[in-house]
């Protein structure tokens, strides 16, 4: 008996193997936590992604359906919208003890329609997705396969501008390649005189592009009259320009006046739009426009230029000009930076034209090349439509 009292009280006292008995219960643990450390990190990062796509969801969602797209399609669009957005954003993996990034559950989408006004409509969307994310390997340590994200989404748009008061300014290229036929063809009536006879019949004729300008501004008019019918909330100016700007269209309410003085448009000289766009400009931010409106500052309404050119800038010569190019640049920086939104269409224009068109849009949604009359026609049929819809906006 004293010999076993003697052999335990040794092993009691006896610390040899501590520290490998310790490491042995601490390290999975240590692991795990480390591991845990590195995706709390991707989790942030994932989180973010995540709001961002469900964000970007929401809006698409809310702008069709302000653009006339049904409750049915918008929701189509926003789930495959989202499930592009993943997809791009959290690849999937070969890894088959990974989760499928792109196969995950179907958002959660709720529209609200209210009906303003008998012109006017607001649509709200509610998007709440979710994404699955893996864990490392180190995390499986300690038995942590995944972690489900989720995030809401929510925006506002509406269908007319009879809550959101518009002003457009149209800067428009008249130069003389604006005669150029384009190659869409319409049929028209041809004369032939033959023995000191005329005759008329039928024929295949080509747009100009100044004609082709004109249908366009029509075609613009058109929307800005659908969304205010009355005339009283959408105001619009023009300036044409060549080697210089021409006298202006002043701002008024409607659009008749602009459509009569682009009608009036002849094509001849170079191209140099800084004249116009000081123009435009300085009209958007004229106080005239706060009281014409009745509002109180700039940011209750829209301001739009919509600038449009077939060329390149040349002044008064036929050779481009880069000094001009950077001066239009710089204008174009600083209209923007005073909140004004710039629709820009090239078109037919050549590569120094579409760079300078494309450097001066507000982002690449507001950018157009035309190829066409047609393609010119439905630019700014488009414009129209996207100007007159009250602001997308996320709601937070």
């Amino acid at each position: 008996m004293r010999s076993a009292r003697t052999l335990a009280g040794s092993l009691v006292r006896d610390a040899g193997g501590n520290f490998a008995m310790m490491t042995a219960i601490l390290l999975p643990v240590s692991i795990g936590v480390g591991g845990f450390a590195m995706d709390a990190t991707q989790m942030v990062q994932s989180r973010s992604s995540l709001q961002s796509a469900v964000d970007a969801a929401a809006l698409a969602a809310a702008s069709a359906m302000s653009n006339g797209m049904s409750q049915d399609q918008a929701i189509a669009l926003a789930k495959s919208f989202l499930a592009s957005q993943l997809a791009n954003t959290f690849p999937s993996s070969n890894d088959s003890s990974n989760v499928n990034q792109i196969n995950q559950p179907e958002p959660e989408i709720q529209v609200k329609t209210t009906q303003v006004s008998s012109s006017a409509t607001t649509y709200d969307i509610a998007l709440t997705g979710s994404y699955t994310m893996p864990m490392n390997s180190l995390s499986r340590v300690l038995g942590w396969q995944t972690v489900t994200l989720k995030a809401v989404g929510t925006a506002e748009a509406a269908t007319t501008a009879s809550q959101h008061p518009v002003s457009m300014y149209l800067v428009l290229d008249r130069s003389g390649s604006m005669a150029d036929a384009t190659t869409t063809s319409y049929t028209g009536t041809c004369t032939k005189t033959s023995s000191g006879k005329t005759t008329s019949s039928s024929c295949t004729k080509y747009y100009t592009k100044i004609e082709s300008l004109k249908l366009a501004v029509q075609q613009l008019a058109a929307q800005l009259n659908k969304a205010d019918p009355t005339s009283q909330y959408v105001r619009t100016g023009a300036d044409s320009y060549n080697a210089s700007a021409d006298k202006p269209q002043a701002m008024g309410f409607g659009t008749t006046n602009v459509v009569t003085y682009v009608n009036a448009l002849t094509a001849t000289g170079g191209t140099d739009a800084r004249g116009a766009l000081s123009a435009a400009s300085a009209a958007l931010q004229s106080s005239t426009e706060l009281s014409a409106h009745k509002v109180s500052s700039t940011n209750d309404f829209g301001r739009y230029i919509v600038f449009m050119t077939d060329g390149e800038m040349t002044g008064n010569s036929a050779n481009w000009s880069a000094t001009i190019d950077a001066a239009v640049r710089s204008q174009c920086t600083t209209i923007k930076a005073a909140g004004i939104q710039i629709y820009t269409i090239a078109f037919m224009a050549p590569a120094n034209g579409q760079s300078l068109l494309k450097a001066c849009a507000s982002d690449a949604s507001h950018y157009y090349a035309a190829t066409d009359a047609a393609t010119l026609v439905a630019a700014f049929g488009e414009i129209g439509q996207k100007a007159t819809s009250t602001s997308t906006r996320l709601i937070n």
